[in-house]
C-alpha cells in the first residue's frame, strides 16, 4: 500500500525514527563517556602505582652511593624492566640525556625534545611546589602514559627519569565497552520497535481500518462493520461509525421497502406474499414470531444490544429456513421484535420447535454474566418498584388455511392477533396454532385463551388459586422444555 507523504504514519514513523535515533546517540554517548573515563582512571591509577614503584627503587639505588654513575643507570633500568617498562629516558634538568631506552634498545639520543623538556620542567615543579612524586601525560594515540618521576642525586642534582606505561587493558576495554553501546542501542531499538507495534495496533491501524471503511460507504456498501471492541476513544469513535453506518443502510433498505434493521422484506413485501399464495390456493402456515420480556432488556442493556438480540432472532429464523428439510420459506419482519414466516402447512411444527430450540440455546450471550447465571434481570418499575423479569424467550403464533378458509392476509393477521395473545400469556418461549374451523368474520371478537386448541411449549406457570392448574390449555406432551421461570419474574 501507497503511503502518502502527508499522512499521519509517515509523519509518525518520522518522528519515531528521529526519537529512537536521538535516544540510542545520547544515551550511548553518555555510558561512552562515563566509562571512557573509567578506565582512563583505572589506568592512571595502575601506571602511577608502577611509577610510584619506580620511584622508590631509583631512590634506593641512587641512595646507595649518591652518584648517577653507568653501574647505577643500568640498575635503574634492569628495575625499570621488572616492572615492564621497555621505554624509559633519564634527562638532567636541562634536558640532557643520560641514556635513552625505547622497545629495550638504548639509543643515541644526547638532548630531550621540546615536549619532555616542558614536561621535565612541570615535574621538577610539581615536586618542589605540590609535592608531586612524579607528573603524568596521557597519550590517547598510542593509549600509553608519559611518567616524568624527579630524584635527586650528588646531594644538590635533579635528574628526571622519563617513563612511558602502555595501558594494555584500555584496548581490551575499549571493545567491551563498544560491545555494550552495541547491546544498549539493540535494546533501545527494541523497546522502540515494542512501543512502535502497540502505537500501531492500537492507533494508526484502527485509524486505517476506519478510513477503509470510509471509502467502501463512499462506494455504496453500507453493511460495512468495524470489528473494533474498546472501552476507549477509539472503541467509542468505531461503535459510533457503526451505528452511523446501520442508520445509513436503514435508510437505503425503507427506501427498498425492506425492513431498516435486518434487510428482510417489510409489511408490504409480507402482505403481497400471503395474498399470492392464498390467490394460488396453497396451503401454507402463517407464523407470527414475537420477543418475550425484549422491553426490559431494552431498557437495560439498550438499543444497540437490543437492534443485537432482533439481528440475533432474525439469523436463528433464516438458519432455520435454510435447513433441509425445509423448502419454500419466507421470512419478513415486520417491525420491532415481530417477525413473520410463512411456510408449506407440513412444514410449520418442526419449523416452530427448530425456531425455539435455536434461539433458546444462544440466548444467554446477550447478558452479563450475573444476568445469565440469575435467569432473570433486576429493574425498577415506574412506581420505583424493584422487580425480576426472565430472560428473554420467544413466543410463535401460527395460523393456516389448511384448517379454516381465509381470502386475504388481512384476515390471518386478526387470527393471529389472537393467538398471539393466548400464547405469550404462557411462561416460556412456546408455540400454538389456532386449530379453529370456520371462515374469519369481519370484526369478529378475540376468543378466550382457553378456546384456542394449542401446541406448546412453555415454562411451568405460576399456580392458580388452591394449587389449581393455570387457566388455559395444558402443553401438548412431547414438546420442548422451557427454562424454568424464575423468582419474581
Amino acid at each position: 500500500m501507497k503511503i502518502s507523504t502527508k499522512s499521519i504514519v509517515f509523519r509518525t514513523v518520522l518522528i519515531y525514527i528521529f526519537l529512537t535515533v536521538f535516544n540510542v546517540t545520547v544515551l550511548n554517548l553518555m555510558i561512552f563517556v562515563n566509562q571512557t573515563s573509567l578506565i582512563v582512571d583505572n589506568a592512571k591509577l595502575s601506571s602511577q602505582h608502577r611509577g610510584s614503584s619506580l620511584r622508590y627503587r631509583i631512590e634506593t639505588i641512587i641512595n646507595s652511593s649518591g652518584d648517577l654513575s653507568e653501574i647505577n643507570i643500568n640498575k635503574i633500568l634492569k628495575e625499570s624492566s621488572a616492572l615492564g617498562i621497555t621505554d624509559i629516558s633519564i634527562f638532567d634538568e636541562s634536558g640532557k640525556a643520560f641514556v635513552d631506552v625505547q622497545n629495550g634498545q638504548t639509543t643515541s639520543k644526547t638532548q630531550a625534545d621540546d615536549k619532555e623538556l616542558k614536561m621535565i620542567n612541570m615535574a621538577i615543579t610539581k615536586r618542589d611546589f605540590e609535592e608531586k612524586l612524579f607528573y603524568h601525560d596521557v597519550n590517547r594515540a598510542t593509549n600509553s602514559i608519559d611518567l616524568f618521576i624527579p630524584f635527586t642525586f650528588q646531594n644538590d642534582k635533579i635528574a628526571v627519569a622519563s617513563a612511558k606505561i602502555t595501558m594494555r587493558d584500555i584496548s581490551t576495554a575499549m571493545g567491551s565497552l563498544y560491545r555494550q553501546c552495541l547491546i544498549v542501542a539493540l535494546i533501545i531499538i527494541a523497546i522502540h520497535l515494542g512501543f512502535a507495534w502497540l502505537l500501531s495496533k492500537m492507533i494508526l491501524l484502527p485509524l486505517r481500518k476506519l478510513n477503509e471503511a470510509t471509502n467502501s460507504i463512499a462506494q455504496g456498501k453500507l453493511d460495512v462493520r468495524i470489528p473494533i471492541v474498546r472501552d476507549d476513544e477509539i472503541g467509542r469513535l468505531a461503535s459510533s461509525f457503526n451505528e452511523m453506518s446501520v442508520a445509513l443502510q436503514r435508510m437505503r433498505d425503507e427506501a427498498k421497502g425492506a425492513s431498516p434493521l435486518t434487510g428482510l422484506p417489510g409489511n408490504i413485501t409480507i402482505a403481497r406474499y400471503i395474498d399470492e399464495c392464498l390467490d394460488q390456493g396453497r396451503f401454507i402456515a402463517v407464523l407470527y414470531a414475537d420477543l418475550d420480556n425484549f422491553k426490559a432488556y431494552n431498557d437495560k442493556y439498550g438499543f444497540t444490544k437490543g437492534d443485537e438480540a432482533i439481528l440475533y432472532s432474525r439469523d436463528c429464523l433464516l438458519s432455520v429456513a435454510k435447513r433441509k428439510d425445509m423448502k419454500n420459506v419466507f421470512v419478513g419482519h415486520e417491525g420491532g421484535d415481530d417477525f413473520v414466516v410463512v411456510c408449506e402447512y407440513e412444514f410449520w411444527e418442526s419449523f416452530a420447535k427448530n425456531f425455539i430450540t435455536t434461539f433458546d440455546r444462544g440466548i444467554y450471550q446477550f447478558y452479563n454474566s450475573v444476568d445469565a447465571r440469575n435467569g432473570y434481570i433486576e429493574s425498577v418499575n415506574r412506581r420505583g418498584e424493584r422487580q425480576r423479569l426472565p430472560l428473554m424467550s420467544v413466543s410463535v403464533a401460527i395460523v393456516t388455511n389448511k384448517i379454516r378458509p381465509f381470502k386475504r392476509h388481512a384476515e390471518m393477521i386478526q387470527i393471529a392477533a389472537e393467538v398471539k395473545k393466548y400464547v405469550k400469556s404462557i411462561d416460556g418461549s412456546c408455540y400454538a396454532i389456532d386449530r379453529r374451523t370456520g371462515a374469519a368474520a369481519p370484526g369478529q371478537a378475540a376468543v378466550q385463551p382457553a378456546a384456542v386448541p394449542a401446541h406448546a411449549a412453555p415454562r411451568p406457570a405460576a399456580p392458580g388459586p388452591a394449587g389449581q392448574p393455570p387457566p388455559g390449555p395444558q402443553p401438548v406432551a412431547g414438546t420442548a422444555q422451557p427454562r424454568p421461570r424464575q423468582p419474581g419474574s
